[in-house]
């Protein structure tokens, strides 16, 4: 339909990063919202990242090269 919208998930820079081992820099990170610190807790404390957006249940497992710098 012309008039209908079509949504659909695409895995961002960050998720790259957590599965290809890159290097992510959060700058300002003291001025996201609680929510945005809260999904990134799971990646922090337990290594995996599930992305519930897209309605996952598997987590991405972090790849051991994976770097998280926040400034």
């Amino acid at each position: 339909l012309k008039t209908s919208f079509a949504f659909a998930f695409i895995e961002g820079v960050l998720v790259k990063a957590v599965k290809e081992g890159f290097w992510v820099l959060l700058d300002e990170i003291n001025l996201a919202s609680h929510e945005t610190l809260e999904s990134l807790s799971g990646l922090l404390e337990g290594g995996s990242l599930v992305l519930t957006e897209r309605g996952d249940i598997e987590p991405i497992k972090r790849h051991p090269d994976f770097r998280l710098l926040a400034c």
